[in-house]
């Protein structure tokens, strides 16, 4: 037994235990980020052991002397905003879209994504992203910068080798599933790999929030958006350094200039729903909806088409059948 002969050891031996302990922890918290508490699986993984060329030929169904002879080019498209401005959209070649599309259905489908993941997931929609968020007295709405393009195809690897395929695999997926530099918004692939590939993001984040603070938190593709049921400014102000810096972890950046914090007073909008009492499409454009619907059965032209106007209904109808 270790003989303590001041208070000053007594303190200087307590605070070296406190520090002991804390570095054991994290430690531990950074083993289980690491190698998800499958030491062995992560270091297959590491040493690019796992399922090759063949297994993969086989699940798409289609000859491995195609598979990697497969042309991958893409095309620009540019679709304007709603919020102005356009959009860059890489298309790949037919070839390469058939493929991919093999891929996404058959090897990614299945694939687990964090819970509080709502775009681009079968069953889920913007009404699921924005239910959580309902009646809470302050919103925050945050959103990644070019999102796809800056989802580096070191990670797409690293998570293909993560999922069993060995290293030559992992780079064939990656090199057909990535383009100069990240994913190519525009692939089918792309959605489905971006929500696969930020699993951790999301569980760190919900963590943050939701255990340690009784938050809510949702993502629909590069639209955060995290609620508290009650309004601690300290708070607020910690959850968005905490979350710049999380994402940036993983090699994204927040775009300052969309961050919103919305409060109970405000009309708070979730992925364009209103979410202040009950989920609802704003009050503006259920207006101008009948209006356009009053003029297209009036026989006058109206800046919606039948078809558009038919689709905008469609959304008020999901709204309604989903609302609590």
């Amino acid at each position: 037994m270790l003989a303590l002969d001041s208070p000053g050891q007594v303190v200087l031996f307590g605070l070296a235990s406190v520090l002991l302990m804390v570095f054991s922890l994290w430690l531990l918290s950074r083993y289980q980020r690491v190698t998800n508490s499958h030491f062995r699986h992560w270091l297959r993984a590491r040493r690019g052991k796992g399922m090759g060329i063949a297994e993969l030929a086989r699940r798409l169904g289609i000859p491995e002397i195609e598979l990697q002879n497969i042309d991958v080019s893409y095309h620009e498209a540019f679709i304007p905003k709603r919020s102005g401005g356009s959009r860059r959209l890489l298309i790949p070649n037919d070839e390469l879209k058939r493929l991919q599309r093999l891929i996404l259905h058959r090897l990614l489908a299945k694939l687990r994504t964090h819970d509080a993941v709502t775009g681009f997931e079968s069953g889920l929609s913007i009404v699921e992203n924005a239910l959580p968020h309902v009646g809470q007295a302050v919103v925050i709405k945050l959103d990644i910068t070019d999102f796809f393009p800056t989802t580096r195809p070191d990670r797409v690897d690293a998570y293909f080798r993560r999922v069993g395929w060995d290293a030559e695999c992992a780079a064939l997926l990656t090199s057909l599933t990535t383009h100069d530099g990240g994913l190519p918004q525009g692939a089918p692939t792309s959605p489905r790999l971006s929500n696969l590939i930020n699993f951790g993001l999301d569980r760190a984040i919900e963590r943050f929030v939701c255990d340690a603070r009784r938050g809510t938190y949702t993502r629909y593709a590069d639209d955060l958006t995290i609620s508290f049921p009650r309004d601690y400014p300290k708070r607020i102000r910690g959850v968005i350094q905490f979350v710049a810096r999380r994402v940036r972890h993983d090699g994204y950046e927040l775009n300052r200039s969309k961050v919103r914090i919305l409060r109970h007073h405000q009309q708070q909008r979730v992925t364009g729903l209103v979410v202040n009492g009950r989920v609802n499409v704003p009050r503006r454009i259920r207006r101008k909806l009948r209006a356009i619907e009053h003029r297209l059965n009036s026989g006058h032209s109206a800046t919606m088409t039948r078809e558009q106007l038919t689709g905008w209904k469609s959304l008020l109808r999901m709204v309604e059948q989903k609302r609590p």
